[in-house]
């Protein structure tokens, strides 16, 4: 009756040995993985890459503002105004905003230089939401970004 059982049949072993040979093993995976991403992370970074690439094309990183601009309304005005001295200045604007609700669809503004940034004459009267897309006329640079209706003004990054 006293039979000696094998080691490896004991419940015991397999606590103090398998539990943290599996740690060691899933922690390997998760470096693996970590260091070989996959298609849909490399997806993400192109495309962030290639956002960057629309707004910086004509200007070097270093020449670009990393703040971005403000556009806000004031009586029947849009301003857009820079952040910081870096962002590229020079030439019109031209802002589009699309509303999927809105009866017209589209409004297009062309905004001139100004001592603080850029204007132009309109309003964003109604209980829309915008889509907004904001970029030089030559090309130079785009920022998009969404305008809630009930908002004065938004923050626009690259």
């Amino acid at each position: 009756m006293n039979q000696k059982r094998s080691l490896w049949r004991e419940p015991m072993i397999w606590m103090l040995v398998g539990l943290p040979l599996a740690s060691v093993v899933i922690g390997f995976s998760l470096l693996f993985a970590a260091v070989h991403p996959g298609r849909e992370d490399r997806e993400t970074v192109d495309r962030t890459t290639q956002v960057g690439r629309m707004l910086v094309s004509a200007h070097s990183l270093t020449e670009v503002s990393t703040r971005g601009l403000v556009l806000r309304t004031k009586g029947d005005m849009i301003e857009a105004l820079p952040m910081d001295g870096d962002f590229p200045r020079g030439g019109k604007l031209t802002l589009t905003l699309t509303s999927p609700h809105s009866a017209d669809g589209s409004r297009t503004y062309q905004l001139a230089p100004s001592e603080l940034g850029w204007r132009g004459v309109g309003s964003l009267e109604g209980s829309d939401d915008w889509a907004v897309r904001l970029g030089s006329d030559d090309g130079g640079w785009l920022l998009h970004g969404q305008w809630p209706s009930q908002a004065r003004f938004i923050h626009l990054m690259p």
